[in-house]
Protein backbone atom coordinates (compact mmCIF):
# COMPACT_ATOMS: atom_id res chain seq x y z
CA UNK A 1 0.00 0.00 0.00
CA UNK A 2 2.85 2.51 0.69
CA UNK A 3 4.52 1.63 -2.38
CA UNK A 4 1.67 2.17 -4.25
CA UNK A 5 1.02 5.80 -2.17
CA UNK A 6 4.72 6.37 -3.70
CA UNK A 7 4.01 6.12 -6.49
CA UNK A 8 1.20 7.58 -7.08
CA UNK A 9 3.11 10.86 -5.81
CA UNK A 10 5.96 10.61 -8.30
CA UNK A 11 3.28 10.56 -10.52
CA UNK A 12 1.52 13.87 -10.28
CA UNK A 13 2.09 15.64 -7.38
CA UNK A 14 0.42 19.00 -7.17
CA UNK A 15 2.78 20.59 -5.03
CA UNK A 16 5.61 20.44 -7.21
CA UNK A 17 3.18 21.62 -9.77
CA UNK A 18 1.46 24.64 -7.75
CA UNK A 19 5.15 25.43 -6.54
CA UNK A 20 6.82 25.82 -9.73
CA UNK A 21 4.43 28.66 -11.14
CA UNK A 22 4.95 30.85 -7.81
CA UNK A 23 8.83 30.21 -8.08
CA UNK A 24 8.23 31.31 -11.89
CA UNK A 25 5.86 34.55 -10.58
CA UNK A 26 9.41 35.36 -7.78
CA UNK A 27 11.57 35.40 -10.94
CA UNK A 28 8.45 37.79 -12.42
CA UNK A 29 7.96 40.32 -9.22
CA UNK A 30 11.87 40.34 -9.00
CA UNK A 31 12.80 41.04 -12.84
CA UNK A 32 10.08 41.59 -14.71
CA UNK A 33 8.50 40.51 -17.43
CA UNK A 34 11.93 40.34 -19.23
CA UNK A 35 13.75 38.90 -16.50
CA UNK A 36 11.18 36.38 -16.39
CA UNK A 37 11.20 35.65 -20.22
CA UNK A 38 15.22 35.32 -20.17
CA UNK A 39 14.88 32.86 -17.12
CA UNK A 40 11.96 31.21 -19.46
CA UNK A 41 13.79 30.43 -22.45
CA UNK A 42 17.18 29.93 -20.75
CA UNK A 43 15.69 26.88 -18.67
CA UNK A 44 13.92 25.51 -22.03
CA UNK A 45 16.64 25.61 -24.11
CA UNK A 46 19.44 24.05 -21.63
CA UNK A 47 16.90 21.18 -21.21
CA UNK A 48 16.89 20.45 -25.06
CA UNK A 49 20.72 20.77 -25.12
CA UNK A 50 20.97 18.52 -22.06
CA UNK A 51 19.45 15.48 -24.79
CA UNK A 52 20.70 13.45 -27.35
CA UNK A 53 21.26 13.76 -31.04
CA UNK A 54 19.32 12.78 -33.27
CA UNK A 55 20.08 11.74 -37.26
CA UNK A 56 17.53 10.03 -39.45
CA UNK A 57 18.29 8.69 -42.83
CA UNK A 58 14.47 9.46 -43.96
CA UNK A 59 11.26 12.20 -43.12
CA UNK A 60 9.16 9.08 -42.92
CA UNK A 61 11.64 7.35 -39.72
CA UNK A 62 11.67 10.86 -38.54
CA UNK A 63 8.07 10.38 -38.24
CA UNK A 64 7.49 7.36 -37.22
CA UNK A 65 10.19 8.19 -34.23
CA UNK A 66 7.66 11.34 -33.60
CA UNK A 67 4.35 9.89 -33.22
CA UNK A 68 5.88 6.98 -31.08
CA UNK A 69 7.35 9.24 -28.72
CA UNK A 70 10.97 7.73 -29.14
CA UNK A 71 12.26 11.50 -30.78
CA UNK A 72 12.89 14.41 -28.12
CA UNK A 73 10.61 16.45 -30.02
CA UNK A 74 8.20 14.44 -28.38
CA UNK A 75 9.22 13.84 -25.04
CA UNK A 76 7.17 15.73 -22.98
CA UNK A 77 3.94 15.58 -25.33
CA UNK A 78 1.92 13.22 -27.62
CA UNK A 79 1.39 14.27 -30.98
CA UNK A 80 0.17 13.27 -34.47
CA UNK A 81 1.13 14.22 -37.72
CA UNK A 82 -2.00 14.60 -40.06
CA UNK A 83 0.28 15.95 -43.02
CA UNK A 84 4.34 15.10 -43.30
CA UNK A 85 4.87 18.64 -41.76
CA UNK A 86 2.19 19.37 -39.49
CA UNK A 87 2.07 18.63 -36.21
CA UNK A 88 -0.17 18.31 -33.76
CA UNK A 89 -0.25 18.19 -29.41
CA UNK A 90 -3.26 16.51 -28.47
CA UNK A 91 -3.25 17.79 -24.59
CA UNK A 92 -0.35 20.67 -23.91
CA UNK A 93 1.71 18.91 -21.17
CA UNK A 94 1.40 21.85 -19.03
CA UNK A 95 -2.50 21.71 -18.86
CA UNK A 96 -2.16 19.42 -15.89
CA UNK A 97 0.16 21.90 -14.00
CA UNK A 98 -2.44 25.09 -15.29
CA UNK A 99 -5.73 22.78 -13.62
CA UNK A 100 -3.90 22.37 -10.22
CA UNK A 101 -2.57 25.92 -10.02
CA UNK A 102 -6.51 27.41 -10.56
CA UNK A 103 -7.48 24.70 -8.37
CA UNK A 104 -5.30 25.81 -5.05
CA UNK A 105 -4.77 29.47 -6.26
CA UNK A 106 -6.91 30.82 -8.33
CA UNK A 107 -6.97 32.43 -11.57
CA UNK A 108 -3.46 32.55 -13.48
CA UNK A 109 -1.41 35.67 -12.47
CA UNK A 110 -1.21 38.54 -15.01
CA UNK A 111 2.48 38.17 -14.86
CA UNK A 112 2.31 34.73 -17.03
CA UNK A 113 0.20 36.66 -19.73
CA UNK A 114 2.69 39.67 -19.26
CA UNK A 115 5.61 37.41 -20.20
CA UNK A 116 4.20 36.37 -22.99
CA UNK A 117 3.53 39.79 -24.40
CA UNK A 118 7.13 40.36 -23.93
CA UNK A 119 8.09 37.23 -25.94
CA UNK A 120 5.56 38.25 -28.91
CA UNK A 121 6.76 41.36 -28.88
CA UNK A 122 10.62 40.96 -28.85
CA UNK A 123 11.40 36.63 -29.85
CA UNK A 124 8.41 36.10 -32.00
CA UNK A 125 4.84 35.65 -31.98
CA UNK A 126 3.13 32.77 -30.94
CA UNK A 127 2.81 32.59 -26.91
CA UNK A 128 -0.27 32.70 -24.76
CA UNK A 129 1.84 32.33 -21.45
CA UNK A 130 4.31 31.53 -19.66
CA UNK A 131 4.05 28.01 -20.69
CA UNK A 132 4.27 28.46 -24.15
CA UNK A 133 7.06 30.15 -23.77
CA UNK A 134 9.05 27.42 -22.48
CA UNK A 135 7.45 25.02 -24.52
CA UNK A 136 7.60 26.76 -28.03
CA UNK A 137 11.96 27.80 -26.97
CA UNK A 138 12.27 24.10 -26.16
CA UNK A 139 10.90 22.71 -29.38
CA UNK A 140 12.92 24.94 -31.33
CA UNK A 141 16.31 24.29 -29.46
CA UNK A 142 15.61 20.59 -29.43
CA UNK A 143 14.91 20.62 -33.14
CA UNK A 144 18.31 22.12 -34.09
CA UNK A 145 19.54 19.07 -32.38
CA UNK A 146 18.74 16.63 -34.86
CA UNK A 147 19.29 15.90 -38.40
CA UNK A 148 17.17 14.09 -41.06
CA UNK A 149 19.20 13.13 -44.43
CA UNK A 150 21.94 15.41 -42.89
CA UNK A 151 19.50 18.56 -43.10
CA UNK A 152 18.94 20.07 -39.76
CA UNK A 153 15.11 20.12 -38.69
CA UNK A 154 13.66 23.56 -38.22
CA UNK A 155 10.29 24.22 -36.39
CA UNK A 156 7.83 27.00 -36.83
CA UNK A 157 4.58 27.32 -33.93
CA UNK A 158 1.01 27.74 -36.21
CA UNK A 159 -1.03 27.77 -33.07
CA UNK A 160 -1.77 27.20 -29.00
CA UNK A 161 -4.99 27.72 -26.92
CA UNK A 162 -5.00 27.31 -23.21
CA UNK A 163 -6.88 25.44 -21.13
CA UNK A 164 -9.09 28.47 -20.19
CA UNK A 165 -9.45 28.80 -23.90
CA UNK A 166 -7.03 31.85 -24.65
CA UNK A 167 -6.10 31.36 -28.03
CA UNK A 168 -2.67 32.99 -29.94
CA UNK A 169 -2.23 32.48 -33.90
CA UNK A 170 0.58 32.90 -36.27
CA UNK A 171 0.15 36.54 -37.21
CA UNK A 172 -2.02 36.74 -40.51
CA UNK A 173 1.12 37.50 -42.58
CA UNK A 174 2.93 34.50 -41.85
CA UNK A 175 -0.20 31.96 -41.61
CA UNK A 176 -0.53 31.10 -45.34
CA UNK A 177 3.23 30.65 -45.74
CA UNK A 178 2.94 28.33 -42.72
CA UNK A 179 -0.53 26.49 -43.58
CA UNK A 180 1.09 25.90 -47.21
CA UNK A 181 4.28 24.42 -45.04
CA UNK A 182 2.23 22.40 -43.21
CA UNK A 183 0.35 21.22 -46.05
CA UNK A 184 -3.58 22.26 -44.42
CA UNK A 185 -6.12 24.82 -45.29
CA UNK A 186 -7.28 27.07 -42.95
CA UNK A 187 -10.54 25.30 -42.42
CA UNK A 188 -8.76 22.09 -41.59
CA UNK A 189 -6.78 24.62 -39.21
CA UNK A 190 -10.05 25.34 -37.57
CA UNK A 191 -11.15 22.29 -37.21
CA UNK A 192 -8.04 20.84 -35.59
CA UNK A 193 -8.02 23.38 -33.17
CA UNK A 194 -11.60 22.08 -31.97
CA UNK A 195 -9.91 19.29 -30.42
CA UNK A 196 -6.15 19.36 -29.62
CA UNK A 197 -4.25 22.50 -27.72
CA UNK A 198 -1.11 23.03 -30.27
CA UNK A 199 -0.42 23.29 -34.03
CA UNK A 200 3.13 23.82 -35.48
CA UNK A 201 5.18 22.01 -38.07
CA UNK A 202 8.75 20.58 -38.89
CA UNK A 203 10.63 20.91 -41.81
CA UNK A 204 14.26 20.52 -43.37
CA UNK A 205 15.67 23.29 -46.23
Amino acid sequence: MQDARKANLSNHNPFVDVAAYLFLEDIGDKQGAAGMNNYLMSLATSLAKSMPKEEYSSWDDFLDSLQKGESIMSSFETVKCPTDYCVVTETCPFTRGWQEYTKRIGEFANIHREVAEYYNATVKPGAVDSQCIIHQTFRKAASERITVGGKRVRYAQIEAVTPNADDKRAPDEWLPILLDKAGVTETELNMTMRNNDCVWILYTE
